[in-house]
């Protein structure tokens, strides 16, 4: 293993199963934005808020206009063949509750393939026909490819109704321009979205 490279996404086998890693740090990221009293690093904390804002909402404008908190995320990761499902609940500011339901296919090496996207929409659309969350369902496919590298994949999320976020748009979102990115002195944060592993 070469010096720079980073211990908390290799391992000692073949693969470095990164895919399995994004589905995690994913996961992780989403949860951490939910409000908590656990006395965690609010930077932190803020940084998944944007992430999950920016993910799922992409304006987010209508955020700041719309929504107090996020009362809860709930995750599933490979759930029925899904990278990612997550249930997040929010309080608006007319402290309503707005359960939105969120859907995310990652790669890291990959291309999508066959109708992929299309067969996980039906299956979360019928998952969630009738329920609280039906009418704020959101489609996200993410990527550590750089953006003209999934050019491909890109049409076929515009076909079947899903966003495209490379990991370098989120990082660009969160730290504008080139600037030398401060760490948030939490590990497992800075590893995945400070350092660029991908």
């Amino acid at each position: 293993m070469e010096k720079n490279d980073l211990l908390f996404m290799m391992d000692d086998s073949v693969s470095d199963n990164k895919e399995s890693i994004i589905d995690y740090m994913l996961s992780w990221t989403l949860r951490m934005s939910s409000v908590s009293n656990d006395n965690f690093n609010n930077v932190v904390r803020d940084y998944c808020k944007k992430i999950l804002f920016k993910i799922m909402l992409v304006d987010i404008d209508m955020i700041n206009e719309n929504y107090k908190i996020i009362q809860s995320v709930k995750i599933w990761k490979q759930w029925r063949g899904i990278d990612l499902c997550a249930e997040i609940e929010f309080i608006d500011k007319n402290e309503n509750l707005s359960k939105h339901a969120l859907l995310i296919e990652d790669k890291a090496y990959s291309s999508i393939h066959g109708d992929q996207l299309n067969r996980y929409k039906n299956i979360f659309e019928e998952h969630y026909k009738g329920t609280e969350f039906e009418e704020n369902l959101h489609y996200v496919y993410f990527t550590i490819k750089e953006r003209d590298r999934i050019f491909d994949d890109e049409i076929l999320c515009k076909e079947a109704g899903y966003i495209a976020y490379t990991m370098e748009e989120i990082r660009e979102y969160l730290w504008p321009g080139n600037v030398v990115i401060p760490p948030t002195g939490n590990e497992i944060f800075d590893e995945f979205w400070i350092k660029n592993w991908g």
